[in-house]
């Protein structure tokens, strides 16, 4: 770690320094975490919950490259800060061991925060953390979080989403009941499941949303909070309405219709309407908060 502090001092002499610090970095990120990776990419990454973590870590080594490669960037950690990130880091590997030997995969994903936090400071310093803190801040959308905790989250969510469905069709006219998260169609009972109850859709809208507001980097902190709060309405109104197309596809067209392609098809276009709800909100609240450049 010293000389790699070393090299980072001398960093600002050659325009090719950058690039390759975060280089070496990245190779010694990669040594440590490509075996947890692939076990990842063999079990948790290939749910629905966590799917979107792979995309996220690109985004966020994409934006620590650009911002690290950038001619202005001059960060240098002082000894304080070096030992400070030190300590960081070391816990974080801490974590990561432990998590390791106990096969805890909350306790692995969680720790890549910690790493390349105390990476970040110990290298850079606080002005380091503060360049890079929106790819710091990403590496939440990490964490994989255990069966039960979801579980706790999903279950009242489930009830709800089935109640408020059935009860808007029914008062249209159409046969809907509901039984807890058992949503009757006809002779047709369908199951509000996990991906359905809008947990994935509100996580993975809200760090595009993230992502989107980081780009685009509105001056108005009011155009901001406005897409910010809008996050969760539209995620819940989307999966409100996908759930309610997926139990009319199912009334009028069968059980099979309702559990073919159309239902995943019902959830990329429920999202891109959510998404477009995001850009739309943004568009209005930049044209009543924000002024032209």
């Amino acid at each position: 770690m010293d000389g790699l502090r070393n090299f980072a001092l001398r960093a600002p002499a050659t325009s090719w320094a950058p690039s390759l610090l975060f280089a070496a970095v990245l190779a010694s990120w990669c040594a440590l975490y490509l075996p947890a990776y692939v076990d990842f990419a063999q079990g948790v990454w290939r749910r629905d919950e966590n799917a979107h973590q792979p995309f996220i870590m690109a985004i966020a080594a994409a934006i620590a490259w650009n911002a690290l490669t950038r001619p202005d960037f001059r960060a240098v950690a002082g000894r304080v800060e070096h030992v400070a990130g030190l300590v960081i880091l070391a816990a974080g590997l801490g974590v990561y061991a432990l998590g390791r030997v106990s096969e805890a995969t909350l306790l692995i994903s969680a720790s890549q925060g910690a790493v390349a936090a105390g990476l970040v400071l110990s290298l850079f310093g606080v002005i380091g953390l503060a360049r890079l803190w929106f790819p710091l801040a990403l590496s939440l959308y990490l964490i994989v979080w255990p069966a039960w905790a979801l579980e706790g989250l999903t279950s009242p969510l489930k009830r709800i989403i089935s109640e408020w469905v059935s009860s808007a069709l029914y008062a249209a006219g159409l046969p809907v009941s509901h039984a807890g998260a058992v949503i009757s169609a006809g002779p047709y009972q369908l199951l509000v499941a996990d991906a359905c109850t809008g947990l994935n859709s509100l996580i993975a809208l809200t760090a595009v949303g993230a992502v989107y507001l980081f780009a685009v980097k509105r001056r108005s902190p009011l155009v901001n909070a406005a897409v910010i709060l809008s996050l969760v309405p539209i995620a819940i109104a989307a999966n409100l309405a996908r759930v309610a197309i997926l139990v009319l596809i199912t009334h009028y067209l069968g059980y099979d219709a309702g559990q073919s392609f159309l239902h995943e098809t019902a959830g990329l276009v429920m999202f891109a309407a959510a998404l477009a709800g995001v850009f739309l909100i943004d568009w209005l609240a930049a044209l009543l908060w924000e002024k032209p450049r």
